[in-house]
């Protein structure tokens, strides 16, 4: 049973934090239109606080989605599309029911 925080908490995610009419925007996510918010601002701050010279060079970006947007939980390393592009994951959080996704564009061999 799911405590009324939590309960709260899950609430406050879809009608606040990924509201289309607040901070949300649709995109295509793993071949579904889903509502995440991108923040390349703070995966910049990200990177430079585990040091990481080569986030600046890699053509990275973050977005949060629902954690209950995936069955399986995606990990790094896995590739994902975006818009129709092709990323790898680069690192997932979760954060109280929100995942954390920062990816990057896969180097081409």
């Amino acid at each position: 049973m799911m405590s009324e925080f939590k309960k709260m908490v899950q609430e406050d995610i879809e009608d606040v934090f990924l509201d289309i009419d607040m901070f949300g925007e649709e995109h295509m996510v793993a071949g579904k239109i889903r509502t995440i918010i991108l923040d390349d601002v703070e995966n910049l701050r990200r990177s430079e606080q585990v040091q990481d010279p080569e986030a600046l060079h890699k053509r990275r970006r973050m977005f949060y989605i629902a954690a209950k947007e995936f069955k399986k939980m995606p990990n790094a390393g896995m590739l994902i599309d975006l818009d129709r592009k092709s990323y790898r994951i680069v690192r997932v959080e979760e954060e109280s029911g929100i995942l954390a996704i920062t990816i990057e564009i896969p180097e081409q061999r």
